[in-house]
């Protein structure tokens, strides 16, 4: 690993460390009353060792259910806390059983025993339970179809909770106890009613705005969900408000860039922040990237640039892999065109980019050079959404494996 790539992916890690569990969320749990007990709900990639958390403070006196990714458990004790497992990005039957699962206990639970939500990014998909009348086959086909879309993580989480017996409020809904919602933010803004698609919060969207978004993307109706939808569009149905207490954002991207920047700062490094909540075609950021790149590196500057957010790619008909970051990275390298002087690492912080266990990569000046020495068109590579197999041709993957955290993209542009 060559200096650069050494520092910039220690930046990476300061970041992360910030936004774990057993250093974010314990001096959040003092003022609750756990003399009776209390019941620990969660979902999302972050949920297992949120649980750990959780059961380090109280010990014994904590019970629960939460689910998580495949692979992200936890090697810390978790007690009377049943760690359950489903798929992500697209919904299985487990899933399916953990969503019922989680809304059973929350119902069961007595009014005089409060209830701790842990929410992270990842759970929209990992606790799935389709509306009535739409089938669970039904649902993870429009997953898939979103996910492909070009649609943002805010528009699908919208219509997420259109179709959802558990997300938009409904989860905290089936309380009769007091609950404490936590949550590690993987939503650029923070919006409670996003993150994992809010199963704790009043949820302000409309079937109206879900069958906009669809149609923004050229949707194929599926029958049962139009229906749905449009029946609902005709009633006005009306989410009520939800019976959780309290609610608290435990960590998010701001936490996560302020830390590595305080890094780098601490190793001489002048720094500027691009966006905290950068959005938008992953392919036409980088672009935008480049050229402030190109201008600091032009005016004799030695500076890293940060940024955050959630960027997108838009699929269509593609067949390549890769995720936001990777297409991003890609597309730097075709926009820098081999410039001396600048690298860039862009990695998802939950350690997985697009559909691989792929946390994202990492270019330099050698990149292009290291391409046409393999006889790579990066051009085309990028017309077809193939920046994984770009990048792990040219030596670019960073492979982190579960980060027990989830707070968006991190990316830092360093010119030297």
């Amino acid at each position: 690993m060559n200096n650069s790539r050494a520092f910039l992916f220690s930046l990476f890690e300061t970041a992360v460390h910030a936004c774990l569990p057993s250093v974010c969320l314990d001096k959040h749990l003092d003022h609750i009353d756990t003399s009776r007990g209390v019941c620990v709900i969660g979902a999302g990639k972050a949920s297992a060792d949120m649980a750990a958390a959780v059961f380090k403070k109280y010990g014994d006196a904590c019970y629960g259910k939460v689910v998580t990714r495949y692979g992200y458990g936890t090697e810390l004790a978790t007690g009377n806390i049943e760690i359950l497992y489903a798929s992500h990005p697209v919904p299985d039957k487990n899933s399916l059983l953990a969503g019922k699962a989680l809304l059973e206990l929350v119902a069961q639970t007595p009014p005089d025993i409060p209830i701790i939500f842990l929410i992270s990014g990842g759970g929209s998909a990992l606790m799935s339970i389709p509306v009535e009348g739409v089938s669970f086959a039904d649902k993870m086909e429009l997953h898939r179809f979103l996910l492909r879309s070009g649609a943002s993580i805010d528009e699908m989480n919208v219509v997420r909770k259109q179709l959802s017996a558990v997300k938009g409020g409904k989860l905290a809904e089936a309380a009769k106890s007091i609950s404490h919602t936590y949550v590690i933010s993987d939503v650029v803004g923070d919006d409670p009613s996003l993150i994992a698609s809010g199963p704790t919060v009043k949820d302000n969207s409309t079937a109206e705005l879900a069958l906009t978004i669809l149609e923004k993307y050229n949707w194929q109706p599926i029958d049962s969900i139009y229906q749905f939808l449009t029946k609902a569009i005709k009633s006005k149905c009306i989410t009520p408000p939800s019976n959780t207490s309290h609610y608290t954002v435990v960590a998010n991207a701001h936490q996560a860039i302020d830390a590595a920047v305080a890094k780098a700062k601490n190793a001489g490094w002048e720094t500027h922040v691009l966006n905290y909540e950068q959005q938008g075609e992953a392919s036409r950021i980088a672009k935008e990237h480049a050229a402030i790149a190109l201008k600091f590196r032009d005016d004799g500057k030695k500076v890293l640039l940060f940024s955050g957010g959630e960027l997108t790619v838009t699929i269509d008909s593609a067949t390549g892999d890769g995720g936001p970051n990777q297409e991003y990275l890609l597309a730097m390298a075709i926009a820098l065109d081999g410039a001396s002087g600048i690298s860039v690492l862009s990695c998802d912080s939950d350690g997985v980019d697009g559909s691989k266990d792929i946390a994202g990569g990492f270019i330099d000046e050698s990149t292009l050079t290291t391409a046409k020495s393999k006889g790579l068109s990066p051009q085309s590579y990028l017309a077809n959404h193939d920046s994984f197999h770009f990048l792990q041709a040219v030596g670019g993957l960073i492979i982190t494996g579960p980060t027990r955290t989830n707070v968006n993209d991190f990316r830092v542009i360093m010119i030297n």
